[in-house]
Order: structure tokens, then sequence, then C-alpha cells
């Protein structure tokens, strides 16, 4: 313990006798380490976004979308393009025993407008009534549309549609456009705080509800491009999945169709997020070995010019495990300042884009662990050859070099 104070002792000195170049050493580290910390944050942050999105659907649910999705994959051919799904496979679905509700949605478009207020990421589905009790939706002002409603023009506007539709009041009553015809508001949704979300433009606050047999009046064909299936408490959505599965592909093909949990859909969601922040990650982590290369650089050259120093020490008792342990120890101080600093600058980062933009990173405990782990790794990695080359330094030679 005494040799290893010692030994540290000296390699604080070192440092600070050469704190210029010990500070461009730990520069490398920083950057690469808060690139790597707000990367981490930041897909984090999007992943919990994400999964509030997902579970604000509401609970015990299972999602039939048309086209097969295997093995993991979240796209496929068969999704893009028409569905198979009708109204009869509804009616099919709500026969399964432990199937509370059955709805169909359709995503008719965008392009809403209330005068010159216009909102084009605002997103028209069209639905019926049983889609509000499985989602126990929250009214702001107004009503929900009920079976009396389905041939009338009518709406329902979420938050985030009324607020950009509707600045400087509420939409209840108003008259809005779209494609042409006019929609009444009958009620608005409470705003959830989904406008301060990543995703809010795309969230079920940024939509605009409509009776489904009306629009289906008015245009004529129109697809259904989702069921939404809610199962009874006392059913696990994922033990009907199969259930719902056989009664559709009594009537459809099973490659024209998925039956999905909330869970096979975060999962899917989470898998392709993972792959592009390990992906950006690999990219980011390009600068940290660049800061580690730097740290073994002057450490190298520390070493050159430091060949009497070596000699006084051996000289006067010290091992070569001693001069091993001095120099790790300085290459690893140089990178966990550096990650220290880095972690400091993310972090302060991270905090202007939670409260300034909709991007909502989150520090965990782990992503610190993280950081100081991957620091201590560079600063012993890249500083062994330094170490190993000082402690080689043969003592009569070393006091021989001016």
């Amino acid at each position: 313990m005494a040799s290893f104070s010692t030994n540290f002792r000296s390699a604080i000195r070192s440092l600070r006798e050469q704190w210029q170049r010990a500070i461009l050493s730990a520069v490398g580290i920083l950057v690469g380490s808060s690139a790597i910390i707000l990367l981490v944050s930041i897909a984090t942050g999007v992943q919990k976004d994400v999964e509030k999105q997902v579970t604000d659907l509401g609970v015990n649910l299972l999602i039939v979308l048309p086209g097969r999705i295997n093995e993991g994959s979240m796209f496929n051919a068969s999704m893009i393009g028409i569905s198979n799904l009708a109204e009869e496979d509804v009616e099919r679905v709500k026969t399964v025993p432990g199937v509370r509700r059955a709805v169909p949605i359709t995503f008719v478009g965008g392009g809403i407008r209330y005068g010159k207020n216009t909102s084009p990421s605002t997103l028209i589905i069209a639905t019926k009534p049983d889609w509000f009790l499985m989602r126990n939706m929250k009214l702001h002002t107004g009503r929900l549309f009920g079976t009396s409603d389905l041939d009338k023009p009518v709406c329902i506007l979420g938050g985030v549609a009324n607020s950009k539709l509707f600045p400087n009041g509420d939409g209840l009553g108003k008259r809005v456009d779209y494609n042409g015809a006019k929609y009444t508001v009958i009620g608005t949704t409470a705003d959830t705080q989904a406008e301060n979300s990543l995703l809010s433009m795309g969230s079920f606050e940024n939509v605009v509800y409509v009776p489904l047999p009306y629009v289906k009046k008015k245009v004529g064909a129109l697809q259904l491009d989702r069921i939404m299936v809610q199962t009874e408490p006392s059913h696990e959505p994922k033990s009907l999945v199969k259930a719902v599965d056989a009664k559709l592909g009594e009537r459809l093909d099973h490659e024209t169709y998925s039956v999905l949990t909330q869970e096979d859909l975060l999962g899917l969601v989470f898998k392709l997020m993972g792959i592009l922040t390990w992906l950006l990650t690999g990219l980011t982590s390009i600068a940290l070995f660049v800061g580690g290369v730097g740290i073994m650089t002057v450490m190298l050259m520390s070493v050159n010019e430091r060949f009497k120093e070596i000699g006084i020490r051996k000289t006067v008792g010290a091992t070569r495990k001693d001069v091993f342990m001095q120099f790790l120890i300085e290459a690893i101080i140089l990178a966990v300042v550096g990650g220290t600093a880095g972690l400091a600058l993310s972090y302060t980062a991270c905090l202007g884009l939670y409260y300034l933009t909709p991007v909502k990173p989150m520090v965990t405990i782990q992503i610190v662990l993280l950081s100081f782990s991957v620091c201590l790794l560079v600063g012993a990695v890249f500083g062994l050859i330094p170490a190993i080359r000082a402690a080689r330094k043969d003592p009569v030679d070393a006091m021989r070099h001016e």
C-alpha cells in the first residue's frame, strides 16, 4: 500500500509539472466520452418516450396489422400497400372467448385546417366509439362521439392538434376543414404533456378522430389499417394471440396479417433502436480511440523526456514495478479526468436538451458507470506500452541521458 501511495504521488507530481500536455491528452477522452454519454442518454430517453406512447394505447391490447412480421423484423413488403383486413374480420375477432372489444382503425391522412391555421403533421384517424372505451380517453371539453354520431360530420381533436389549430382558445363547436368537407368539433382531449415529447407529432394527442362510417360514405372504398383488440382483464393478451390469429385465418391468408401484443410491438421498436444506438456508439467511439492514442503518444514522449528521472528513481531503490505503476497511474488519471469532464459536459448538454427541446435524454447510473468503466479501460490499455517501456529502462543508461 505504501508503494502504491508513493507511485500515486509521483504520478500526480509529474502530471502537475506537465499540466498543459496533460490537459491536451484529457481533451481527447473528454470529447469521446461526452459523445457516447450524450448519445446513449438520448437513446434511453427516446426509448422511454416510445414505451409511453405504446402503453398509452391502453391496457390488455392486441394489435392486428396487415402483413406478416417474422423473424423479429419490423418491416415487411406486404405491409406496404393494400390491407386485406375488413369489417367482417372485426366481427369475427369479437366472437373469440376472452375478447372484450375489437375496433377498426383507418389512417385517413392529414392536412386539416381551420381558417389560416393548418397542421400538416396531424393524423386523421377514422374509428368507432369503442376505441375511446379502450383508451379510457380524458376529455378537456365537450364529449366523445357515440353510435348516434357515426353518420355525421363530427370530430374530436387531440390536445396537440387542438393547440395547433386553435392557439388562442378551444376548438369546441368550431367547424374544421378536411378534404373539402366541414367537420364540427364536438370534443377535445386533455393534453397529457405530449407537446413536450419528442414523439408528440406522432402521438395520439396530435390526431383528429372522425367516425369511420361517415368517412366511408364520403370516400367509398376504404381499407382498414389496424384492428385494435381489447382482452378481458382475466385473460393475458399473449394467451389470446393464437386464438385471434386462428379466427382471422378462417377468412384471410396467414401471410396477410399479424397479431401482436404491446410487448411484441415494443420489442420490434427497441430492437431497431438498439441496432442504431450501437452503430452510432461505435462511430463515436472513434473519438475515444483517438483520445486513447493521444494519451499513449504523450506518455511515450514523456518517457523519452524523463530518462533521468527514471534513472534516479531506480538508483534510490524503485523497482521496475514501481516505475511501471507510476506511468500506468498517470495514464489512468488522464483518462478518468477526461471522462469526468466529459460526463459533466454531457450532463449539462442533456439538461439543455431536456428543457429547451422536445428531446428528453436520461442520464442513468448505468450510463455513468459505463462511462467511467470505458475511461478506466482506455487509460489502462493505452498506458500499458509507455509504462512497460519506462519500466524496462536501464538505470545506468537513463542516468547518462541528457
